[in-house]
């Protein structure tokens, strides 16, 4: 475990972590595939090489949600989330993961590294029935193809 700072954020670097991290996010395919994570006031990265100001910023859009939601509100929405788009929806675990709309606001905005200046609070909500199919581009993370509504 390393901790450093970079992007105006306090990085906790450990693989073990983000691996446990994602298998409660996402099962045993977020155990896998998770790259990084958010727990006010700190960041979690798998390896350095994800502290990027994307990641980071993607990161900070959670920390965000966390504290609106009084960090419980953000895991309720997020298990009312999943338990609706498993059973009615039927999506796989990882399009389960990107339905949530916590994802969704986080990934939609990440690459705007002003929007938490501009973000109103409570903004999370909007995305709870504007969702979208959001698709991962292959060989860039964290980025998503942003498609049609569910």
């Amino acid at each position: 475990m390393r901790f450093y700072r970079r992007h105006g954020a306090t990085i906790v670097e450990s693989e073990a972590l983000i691996k446990f991290a994602g298998y409660l996010s996402a099962g045993a395919q977020g155990s896998k595939e998770a790259k990084a994570g958010a727990f006010f006031p700190f960041v979690f990265v798998r390896e350095e090489r994800y502290a990027t100001p994307i990641f980071i910023n993607h990161e900070r859009i959670h920390f965000q949600q966390q504290l609106e939601t009084l960090f419980i509100g953000s895991w309720i929405l997020q298990i009312i989330e999943d338990v609706y788009s498993g059973l009615y929806l039927k999506l796989s675990t990882k399009e389960r993961y990107l339905y949530r709309a916590l994802e969704q606001e986080a990934y939609r905005n990440q690459t705007n590294l002003e929007f938490l200046k501009q973000r109103r609070r409570f903004n999370l909500f909007k995305y709870l029935r504007n969702k979208k199919r959001l698709t991962f581009i292959p060989n860039k993370e964290p980025e998503v193809l942003i498609g049609e509504k569910f």
